[in-house]
């Protein structure tokens, strides 16, 4: 199998640190960037070198360990389905509660090489400080594996309780790399797409109260000063309508180019996945609604991953490691505003197909904190970021009649005065980006104010 670039210096760098006597290796690399198939490729060579005799992994869920257990399988030729004749297997981290003492020893009978996908989700260097799934590994797997593999593309947990296995250096506890893999050299390599952020503000928020009338110029005001919950915001049918036309806008855009090409919408609970799939079809389109509510949910992932479906819908199955490389447009709806969360799901539009140059497109309302978020990513790529207003030609939603989002009641008989502004744009010479990329690409954060003023009745 061809592998990436970064992918062989991944594997030699491992490989020259399991010879130097060091048993356990962290690799981050960006979302999407290939980091299942590095690792399957790690494990076939100390596989073949008569390194390890097993190999476990350990994934966040089953789908994404069940994608595990295909590439480990597809690149080793053997079975990973941990029956007789098998070379290992792939499982969740939940899953390590429930295996018996005969499955550990294991490690002490056999050379196991251990791989652990998304790492972070692990907690603890002590029993007292793990969470449930770093303790197991802490009891179980740490200086019993012959070596370990951790992967993860967010090296950093909301609380701060130390990674398991992973060691910090320095005044400051800095997490140690063994190696890295950037969104910006993705980029530049071709492996990982440009991510293009427009983030949707509404310049006039008003909500009364007991007769008490307030307004607000942006949402990052409303939720900074308004008693109500950002859930008002995401959940609000105008809110929806227009962040979905934005998306559907994109995707059939994006459809000329690649006729696969799917949209993601993540949503908040299953009440709100299900009113978001009528607004859709209101709107036109359908959504494939995919919770733990449904049967076999990832057998639903599976056949969209595999169709040519536009939507798909979910709130939290279609997070990290979710393999769907024709995924090109996500609108996030979700209330988890984490720095971690965020990076997860704009991965999943990210993943290039067969070295494109194209562009993976994030809409979502402009919360403060993904505004914060989206601002560190667009400092991250080696190209422009350009913040337009709503009206110009990249955010075009001609195709929808030109009604603006509207939040409150939808009972106000006036026609409300429509603004538009345009909060920054910044241009760059392309000739001075000519060493960094083949191609220019504009990574847009769009944080416009053009919607009707309307009212929240509480």
């Amino acid at each position: 199998m061809r592998l990436r670039n970064w992918q062989h210096r991944a594997i030699e760098t491992a490989i020259q640190k399991f010879e130097s006597q060091f048993t356990h290796f962290l690799c981050l690399a960006t979302p999407g960037a290939g980091k299942t198939v590095m690792a399957s490729a790690l494990a076939d060579i100390l596989l073949k070198q008569g390194k390890v005799d097993l190999v476990l992994c350990f994934s966040p869920s089953t789908f994404v360990a069940n994608d595990f257990r295909v590439e480990l399988e597809a690149i080793t030729g053997k079975r990973f389905c941990g029956g007789l004749g098998a070379i290992g297997s792939s499982l969740t981290y939940q899953s390590m509660r429930h295996l018996d003492d005969s499955f550990w020893q294991l490690l002490s009978s056999y050379r196991v090489f251990v791989i652990f996908d998304e790492i972070h989700h692990c907690a603890g260097n002590q029993i007292e400080n793990a969470n449930a799934w770093g303790a197991e590994i802490l009891k179980h797997i740490q200086g019993r594996a012959v070596y370990t593999l951790a992967l993860t593309g967010t090296p950093w947990r909301s609380d701060t309780i130390p990674i398991a296995l992973a060691n910090y250096v320095g005044d400051n506890n800095r997490l140690h790399v063994d190696y890295s893999y950037d969104l910006k050299q993705a980029i530049k390599d071709g492996v990982c797409r440009v991510p293009h952020l427009t983030l949707l503000d509404n310049e006039l928020i008003t909500v009364i109260e007991d007769d008490d009338k307030r307004n607000f110029k942006s949402i990052t005001k409303f939720v900074e000063d308004s008693t109500l919950p950002y859930s008002e915001i995401i959940f609000h049918n105008e809110v929806l309508r227009e962040t979905l036309k934005r998306g559907i806008v994109r995707l059939n855009k994006e459809r000329l180019i690649a006729a696969d090409a799917g949209g993601l919408i993540v949503a908040s609970s299953v009440s709100h996945a299900k009113k978001i799939q009528y607004l859709l079809s209101q709107l036109g389109e359908y959504g494939e609604v995919v919770t733990y509510q449904e049967n076999e949910p990832e057998r639903l992932i599976q056949n969209f991953k595999r169709s040519v479906k536009k939507w798909i819908i979910s709130i939290g199955m279609i997070s990290e490691g979710t393999n769907i490389p024709r995924l090109r447009v996500c609108c996030y709806l979700s209330l988890v505003t984490t720095e971690l969360y965020f990076r997860q799901v704009l991965g999943r539009v990210l993943r290039a197909q067969d070295n494109e140059r194209g562009m993976g497109y994030f809409i979502t309302p402009a919360h403060p904190r993904l505004l914060e978020f989206a601002s560190r990513v667009s400092e991250e790529v080696p190209h422009c970021a350009v913040l337009k207003s709503s009206d110009t030609n990249e955010t075009d939603d001609s195709d929808f009649p030109r009604s603006c989002m509207i939040i409150g009641d939808s009972s106000a008989s006036v026609n409300p005065e429509i603004t538009t502004r345009t909060i920054a744009e910044k241009e760059f010479d392309e000739s001075l980006r000519n060493d960094l990329l083949p191609l220019w690409y504009g990574s847009t954060i769009d944080s416009v104010g053009r919607f009707r003023h309307k009212v929240f009745m509480l």
